[in-house]
């Protein structure tokens, strides 16, 4: 119930006033039980001592946390989509080590950014488990484009274990070997079978009724915080204008159904009809006929029952979105100074995946100076997609499979579909270790994971001994 209650809260309105937090939050980590369509579990949670989940804050003031570790397990929580200190950006062996079990550790920088983001585990396999919530930061310019923001945190969820699947996944007979000359697979949308599919913590056996007003305009925050997921998100009859993508401004796109890669986030904005009306928002796994969602209901609306079954397969997501997006405040256009080529590689035979023929830990960064307009050119040489997410920078699409693509969106995370390629620019102006990775856990940790390095940045000791070793250590 915590959970649930810790969700509902982060259905805002407006009018609500801005606070400024002068000392920290806690942001406590625990266990605890869910109820996913009648069978129990444990998983994961990231609240407040109120037990509000996650964090809301406002552009240019700070963020200042506390984490709390109250699970028996060693975490550390990333703060995906911020453009933070990378000291603060919350990745085991690259900016600290572990939060022991009864450990804490402060996270505290400045606001620079607004949008729709989310903090997650960074520690082994624990978004699974659902360590993850939602990070909103409100921007005060906008606080009358609508009357009502709705967030939700779309996840995959399976009864078993996290390790469980890794090692079911390492031990698959692999249904092609190319080295052996035979006829390839099919692209292979999924990896894992899930058990189910949750909004907001629930399934459509028990949806979350968000109560909302006749003719209001609502502002709906979606995050893809699964584990190995994308979505079709559905709007059904409701007018519908994609405002964001990852955080930043978009100009208004209007349609009924939106591309949801995992790790990304997207903003719709939604004029409710007058009347008395109840408005499912589905979401759809690519490659499978399940759905989930929450509904949008007024005050003396009927509720309609719901299947988690939806009439059709959904499709493989197909990156026609990111070609019809324009940025509100594009890249300036300036000589690239540096190119940095990644070639994706790997497949299920052994599930070892690779970042230009290296498996992590055992990488060679490459190096950039600060100051650089900086190329990132993705080579997927695979047949599945791979959501790509570069730490503490904001970058834009330039180019998918050698078509230009001008003034497209910023992005902290980018969909590289399978045996395509795609470019993307950013400024070089936060120095640092970062990560870059598939944001498949289950990839990243069989080793499609990598750090791009500013010259001259010190390397922590536990990082140097990492790549060098393998090892991860504390000493």
């Amino acid at each position: 119930m915590t959970s649930i209650l810790g969700l509902i809260v982060l259905t805002i309105v407006i009018a609500t006033p801005y606070v400024l937090h002068a000392n920290p939050i806690t942001l406590n980590v625990i266990s605890e039980p869910i109820t996913v369509n009648g069978r129990e579990s444990t998983v994961f949670n990231i609240i407040q001592p109120d037990g509000k989940a996650g964090f809301t804050g406002i552009k240019g003031q700070d963020f200042n946390v506390v984490v709390v570790n109250k699970t028996k397990v060693p975490l550390v929580i990333h703060w995906h989509g911020l453009i933070d200190p990378n000291p603060q950006d919350g990745v085991p062996y690259v900016t600290q080590l572990p939060i022991p079990t009864g450990g804490k550790q402060q996270y505290h920088f400045k606001l620079v950014q607004a949008g729709t983001f989310w903090m997650h585990s960074h520690e082994e396999l624990q978004i699974q488990n659902l360590m993850a919530a939602p990070l909103i930061i409100q921007d005060p310019a906008e606080r009358m484009i609508a009357d009502q923001e709705v967030v939700v945190m779309l996840q995959d969820f399976s009864f078993r274990s996290p390790e469980q699947i890794y090692e079911e996944l390492r031990h698959k007979n692999p249904m092609t070997n190319m080295s052996m000359g035979k006829m390839p697979m099919k692209m292979d949308l999924n990896d894992v079978k899930f058990d189910a599919y949750l909004a907001n913590r629930r399934t459509l056996q028990n949806p979350q009724i968000i109560p909302i007003k006749s003719g209001s305009t609502i502002r709906l925050r979606l995050i893809n915080a699964s584990s190995s997921t994308n979505y079709w998100v559905y709007t059904g009859t409701l007018a519908s204008q994609l405002v964001a993508m990852d955080g930043a401004k978009v100009k208004p796109f209007a349609a009924k159904q939106f591309e949801l890669g995992l790790a990304n986030r997207i903003d719709l904005l939604i004029k409710i009809p007058e009347g008395e009306g109840a408005y499912p928002i589905l979401a759809q796994p690519e490659g499978t006929n399940s759905q989930t969602g929450v509904i949008l209901a007024t005050p003396s609306a009927k509720i309609p029952q719901l299947s988690d079954k939806a009439n059709t397969t959904a499709p493989a997501l197909n990156n026609s979105q990111e070609h019809q997006l324009k940025a509100v405040n594009p890249l300036v256009q300036k000589t690239v100074d540096k190119v940095l080529t990644y070639r994706l590689e790997g497949g299920m035979k052994n599930y070892v995946w690779k970042i230009n023929n290296e498996v992590w830990p055992k990488v060679t960064p490459f190096l950039i100076d600060k100051g650089q307009r900086v190329e990132l050119e993705y080579i997927n040489n695979t047949e599945m997609a791979h959501p790509m997410h570069l730490h503490g920078h904001v970058f834009e699409v330039t180019e998918i499979n050698g078509k230009p693509i001008t003034d497209g969106p910023y992005h902290d995370t980018v969909l590289i579909l399978p045996n395509s390629t795609m470019k993307l620019q950013f400024d070089a102006d936060n120095p640092g270790i970062w990560f870059m990775h598939c944001h498949i856990i289950y990839h990243a940790k069989g080793g499609m994971d990598t750090t791009i390095n500013y010259r001259n940045y010190p390397e922590p000791d536990f990082y140097k001994k990492l790549i060098s070793t393998g090892i991860m250590s504390g000493s």
